[in-house]
C-alpha cells in the first residue's frame, strides 16, 4: 500500500504543480530558468516570449488533467479492492451457511430426500 499512497501523493504534487503553472506561467518560467541558469549572469533580465508563456499554461492543464486522472484511477482501484475483499467475505459466508443448510438431521441432503 505504500506505493499506492506514494503514486497518490505525486499525483497530488502534479495537479497542484499543474495550477500553479496554469494561473502563474511567468513566475514558473522565471524560477525554472534561475534554476537552470544558475552558473550564469543577468538572468532576471531574461523575459518569456508569449508563445512560450502559452506553451508554459498548456503544460500546467496537461499536468492538471494527468494528476486529477491519477487520482481518480487511484481512488477507483481502491473502491474495487475494497468491494472485492467485501464480496470474497461475503461468499465465503454464504458458501458456509448453504452448505450446513443443506444437511439434514439424518444426515441426507435435500436431494436425496426425494
Amino acid at each position: 500500500m505504500v506505493c499506492a499512497k506514494m503514486r497518490k501523493l505525486w499525483y497530488g504534487f502534479l495537479v497542484a504543480y499543474g495550477l500553479v503553472t496554469v494561473v502563474a506561467p511567468r513566475i514558473v518560467t522565471r524560477l525554472s530558468v534561475r534554476k537552470g541558469l544558475r552558473g550564469f549572469e543577468n538572468t532576471e533580465e531574461l523575459e518569456p516570449t508569449d508563445w512560450y508563456v502559452r506553451a508554459v499554461r498548456a503544460s500546467g492543464v496537461g499536468m492538471l488533467a494527468a494528476g486529477g486522472t491519477g487520482l481518480l484511477l487511484e481512488g477507483r482501484a481502491e473502491a474495487r479492492e475494497a468491494t472485492a475483499d467485501v464480496e470474497a467475505g461475503d461468499e465465503t459466508a454464504v458458501a458456509e451457511t448453504t452448505d450446513d443448510e443443506a444437511d439434514d438431521d439424518d444426515g441426507t441432503t435435500d436431494d436425496e430426500s426425494v
